[in-house]
């Protein structure tokens, strides 16, 4: 995933915390390594690199992950979608933008065949490729906030590279932890302040990472719809029950824009467009 986990925690026996966390902040590292398209050992490695040829058998867990995002990516018409690996290559978000390849992306959940009694994925098109990078964070965080309820912590904040949030119970005060959601360019505005409570924060932003072409400069956030990377220098931010959920979202409301913030808002999100 390539960012930094932090946890807080909050208890009477700082002991039982540490061992808590250690569990925690242990089964994102875990999370990362499968989930990662990049490191060969990986899941999601392996299911790229032979599920256009045969159904691969793989983690359960990863079988129900990529479940959910084939529900998002309905839920969102589309705006969200993890098979754009191919797209994010052949922009130069992951690695060189040419590498001898010079087959046309493809991309599209229609074309990720999941059967979850066998816990086998596979494409129906040479050339797809997963890319979880939009929901891997919240995926991770949401995973180590049970470990932490299963422990028995009462308190906890979590965050991912600060741009996914996992609050779990209340902060020592008694009340909700308060998380600060800043504009993308951090200079204009005051910060917008959200309280959550067993609840989790997603942030997604164009300009987090960028390609120049020319005089035109591309955030790495893509757009599925067109192919092409979203013409945006704003940040999406979605709160909700799941950390998995919004990050998704987040993602979503930066691809379709604040026509989706009252889609969100009806079912029950806090959203926010930024900058």
């Amino acid at each position: 995933m390539g960012t930094r986990f932090e946890a807080v925690l909050w208890g009477d026996d700082e002991d039982h915390l540490e061992a808590a966390a250690a569990e925690a902040l242990g089964e994102i590292a875990r999370i990362g390594a499968r989930l990662s398209a990049f490191d060969p050992g990986s899941d999601v490695h392996e299911v790229n690199s032979l599920a256009a040829t045969r159904p691969v058998r793989t983690d359960p867990r990863l079988v129900a992950l990529l479940g959910r995002c084939c529900e998002l990516c309905e839920a969102t018409a589309g705006a969200f979608d993890v098979t754009v690996g191919s797209l994010m290559r052949r922009w130069g978000f992951r690695g060189p933008a040419s590498d001898g390849d010079d087959r046309p992306p493809v991309w599209g959940m229609q074309h990720l065949i999941l059967d979850r009694d066998a816990c086998t994925v596979a494409f129906a098109r040479s050339g797809l490729a997963i890319d979880l990078g939009a929901v891997a964070k919240g995926y991770a965080l949401d995973q180590a906030g049970e470990i932490l309820r299963a422990c028995g912590v009462g308190g906890a904040l979590l965050h991912g590279g600060t741009s996914s949030v996992l609050a779990v119970g209340l902060s020592p005060t008694g009340e909700p932890w308060r998380v600060e959601v800043r504009n993308p360019d951090r200079c204009t505005g005051s910060p917008t302040v959200i309280e959550l409570a067993d609840r989790a924060l997603g942030v997604s932003a164009a300009h987090g990472r960028t390609l120049e072409s020319g005089d035109a400069s591309y955030g790495h956030v893509m757009d599925p719809r067109s192919g092409e990377p979203v013409a945006s220098s704003s940040a999406a931010a979605v709160a909700g029950p799941s950390a998995t959920d919004a990050d998704a979202l987040a993602t979503a409301l930066l691809v379709l824009g604040a026509p989706f913030e009252e889609d969100l808002r009806a079912d029950g999100y806090w959203c926010r467009l930024l900058g």
